[in-house]
């Protein structure tokens, strides 16, 4: 005679072991998906949160492109400053030595002229994207130049583009429409430390509109007289001091632009960090869930065989 006996704590223990061997499995799925079922209701605003992040650090990536084309324009005219800055400098110092006795004004003079056409080089490569604040074309005029500066935010995630406008009237060196428009084409006139009246430019550009009538180019011969030279030195001078300015004003430019791409990149850096570690929380979540079911899984195949062990006596029965 056979007779079937049902162990209660077998049963249950074999009913918990089947659940734990599901739950690993469950948990993998969960943890590849992100958390697609069984959430709580705090991982809607978890995926809102990231979800919005995301395009926000995508427009400030835009910004930051813009705000260095921007930095890019405002340091290729401080260059150009800087060196055409320099050009200058040293013809006065040319005019200067023509002074000397027994100096060859004929040859100061092939040096002021060469530097001449290095100034128009240099103005003319002072170029970035299109935009040259140091030169005027034919038929145009100066202009005023918007820049991309900074970029905040407001309480509501959105994004505030802030611009920095420059005058290029301020940085015009050379125009080949007005001559009055630029430093280096314009007429200076004074007179010198002797008494002299001089009325002087630095350079003809072939400008549709001349310098005013009775104005010369600088340069000289054999022919100049001190009292000449000197008022040329004096023009000069007031030409630096006109660059100067420039560069100074081209400076605060550059200042306020570059100033916003460190803002924009920590801005930037700041939101790919947040939407990182939100990700890389739920992440861990799930791991950590998974380590537990799968030990509690263990722990429930342990409690199946204890069972079984303590039916053998009775079985041998």
């Amino acid at each position: 005679m056979s007779s079937v006996w049902l162990n209660p704590s077998v049963a249950k223990a074999a009913s918990m072991a089947n659940a734990a061997a599901s739950a690993p499995d469950r948990v993998a799925k969960q943890a590849a998906t992100s958390a697609v079922t069984e959430v709580d209701r705090n991982a809607s605003s978890y995926w809102s949160i990231s979800t919005t992040m995301r395009p926000g650090s995508l427009s400030m990536g835009s910004v930051q492109e813009a705000n260095e084309i921007a930095a890019a324009v405002t340091d290729t005219a401080a260059l150009g400053l800087e060196q055409a800055t320099d050009i200058v400098a040293r013809m006065q110092q040319k005019l200067v030595l023509s002074k000397a006795v027994g100096a060859d004004r004929g040859a100061i003079n092939a040096d002021i002229r060469q530097m001449k056409s290095e100034l128009v080089a240099v103005v003319g490569d002072s170029s970035f994207n299109g935009d040259n604040w140091l030169q005027v074309e034919a038929g145009g005029r100066p202009k005023v130049a918007s820049l991309l500066a900074s970029v905040t935010t407001g309480n509501d995630g959105g994004l505030s583009i802030n611009m920095v406008d420059f005058d290029t009237a301020k940085s015009t060196l050379v125009s080949r429409q007005d001559a009055r428009d630029g430093m280096l084409t314009r007429a200076y006139a004074g007179t010198s430390l002797g008494g002299t009246p001089y009325n002087y430019f630095v350079l003809d550009a072939g400008s549709s509109e001349r310098a005013e009538p009775g104005a010369r180019e600088i340069k000289i011969d054999s022919s100049t007289t001190t009292d000449e030279i000197d008022g040329m030195i004096s023009t000069l001078n007031r030409v630096l001091i006109d660059m100067v300015g420039a560069s100074a004003e081209v400076s605060a430019t550059r200042g306020q632009v570059t100033g916003g791409i460190d803002l924009v990149q920590g801005l930037q850096g700041a939101t790919e960090l947040g939407v990182s570690r939100l990700v890389d929380t739920e992440l861990n979540e799930q791991r950590v869930r998974l380590t537990a079911e799968t030990v509690q899984e263990q722990l429930q195949s342990s409690g199946l065989n204890m069972a079984n062990v303590s039916m053998t006596p009775w079985l041998k029965l």
